[in-house]
């Protein structure tokens, strides 16, 4: 009985030490002995059989513990402050134990079949049963929140490790280049957390002399639970800046969305007291802006335009695709135009909008329009370096490469989006390339030799330098 008190307090005290963190029962020394035994419970209980009641349930407190703080809890480190980087550091931890467990595994049955002559029976089944559960748990576990929490994982990549995990030999390289990149990530945006976001939210990195309005491309709306900017209206925040949107109709015209941003405007000076705003537009949402400034009067309350991928001098594509029979442009107009009624946009015309996009119509917008001496314009845009750069636009990219140029997004040319003055092409080193949705964060994903956020904290903080 005395031995038996001794196992129960020892497993509770164990559990106790642990959560108060004096020991670290899932160390990496423990962590071998528990890849070992804890998917044999079934087995060494059965052998246990005949003790006390009290010691079985000793030892299924241990284990039942070790086995949920490693599912739930894998990791104790707080290097990052981020959530996301505490999750997904997690799920590495729990790949690299179910990758471990697995060749461990495999050594001990291959044991059992050899040397211990292990007979093929119900406890035989049970053990196997619980191994695969352990196992799969385990995976499962630390694949989600890698996938789930990874933003150097493309979409593509996540398709392709869910499929080759499910076969024995692609399963562990699959692990091996999840571990390999969620470590690399968790290193990198822990450095960039620790010792460079503190410091610039101490230093309002971005708080610029006036708030910042962002307005939106064609075929999009300011939505409440998907910001079309994605992470970057908050990364602003966080290091300063004031954030507005423009609210403008997705297919609406030119003329009309100017309007709304007209309104837009004037409810952010009234709401911040500021007398003027700087204006980050993407795409269409540039003409937009450069409209309601040159005719509708919003110059002086304008200091800034920055425009990112706007097609200032037209897109050739658009000519080709207006040639279309008239049947099919407007049975492709009536179903847009349906589609962002329900939406939102009161006035949506699909023509008329991409009637603006030809160049003949840029250059006559532009005769029209022109810049005002009250705001400072300047402009960016990226380029895609190979048709697999981004998938979603493989058919724009070569169209546009075969009859215009090879320098753009998947949507517009480089000299198409240059106006006022040119900050040059974004791009990275690597075989990727930045394309037409990723200069916004469309996918939320990060890619070698680019980071998004950082980009645009680099424009909002050379505005406010600039005084703006």
């Amino acid at each position: 009985m005395r031995i038996t008190l001794i196992c129960f307090f020892t497993a509770v005290l164990l559990i106790a030490l642990d959560i108060s963190r004096r020991i670290n029962l899932t160390d990496k020394l423990p962590m071998l002995f528990w890849l070992l035994v804890l998917p044999h419970t079934a087995v060494i209980v059965y052998m246990l059989r005949f003790q006390p009641i009290i010691r079985i349930i000793a030892l299924l407190l241990v284990f039942s513990y070790v086995f949920n703080k490693i599912l739930f809890l894998p990791n104790l480190r707080r290097e990052a402050e981020s959530k996301r980087l505490f999750v997904m550091d997690g799920g590495r931890l729990q790949i690299i134990y179910c990758f471990y467990a697995q060749i461990i595994q495999i050594i001990v049955y291959i044991v059992l079949f050899t040397k211990c002559s292990f007979q093929l029976n119900k406890l035989f089944t049970a053990d196997l049963v619980v191994t695969l559960i352990v196992l799969w748990l385990l995976g499962a576990s630390g694949t989600l929140r890698v996938l789930c929490t990874s933003t150097w994982l493309s979409v593509i990549k996540r398709i392709i490790c869910i499929i080759f995990l499910q076969f024995p030999i692609t399963n562990a390289i699959v692990m091996l280049y999840m571990i390999r990149v969620s470590a690399l990530e968790y290193e990198f945006f822990s450095f960039k957390e620790i010792r460079q976001e503190r410091r610039r939210i101490m230093s309002n990195l971005c708080k610029t002399k006036y708030p910042i309005l962002m307005v939106h491309g064609v075929g999009f709306r300011d939505l409440r639970y998907f910001n079309y900017w994605g992470r970057i209206p908050n990364e602003l925040e966080a290091n300063g800046a004031k954030v507005f949107y423009g609210n403008q109709e997705g297919w609406a015209t030119t003329p009309y969305n100017a309007e709304i941003l007209k309104d837009s405007i004037m409810h952010v000076l009234e709401e911040t007291g500021a007398k003027k705003v700087n204006i980050i537009a993407h795409s269409k949402g540039g003409l937009d802006t450069r409209y309601a400034i040159s005719k509708l009067g919003m110059g002086e309350y304008i200091a800034s335009l920055t425009t990112m991928n706007t097609p200032h001098h037209g897109v050739k594509m658009a000519d080709y695709i207006l040639k279309l029979p008239d049947g099919i442009l407007n049975t492709i107009a009536r179903y847009v135009n349906g589609v962002f009624r329900r939406y939102g946009d009161k006035n949506p015309d699909f023509l008329a909008a991409a009637y603006d996009f030809t160049p003949e119509r840029a250059a006559l917008f532009n005769e029209s329009c022109p810049d005002s001496p009250d705001v400072f314009y300047q402009s960016y845009t990226s380029v895609l370096k190979n048709i697999f750069s981004d998938y979603i636009l493989i058919v724009p990219y070569i169209f546009i490469s075969l009859t215009d140029s090879s320098q753009n997004d998947g949507l517009v040319t480089v000299d198409s989006a240059k106006w006022g003055e040119f900050k040059g092409v974004i791009k990275n080193k690597h075989h990727r390339g930045i394309s037409h949705g990723d200069i916004i964060d469309l996918k939320r994903e990060n890619f070698r030799g680019f980071d998004v956020t950082e980009k645009y904290i680099e424009i909002v903080s050379e505005l406010k330098n600039k005084g703006y």
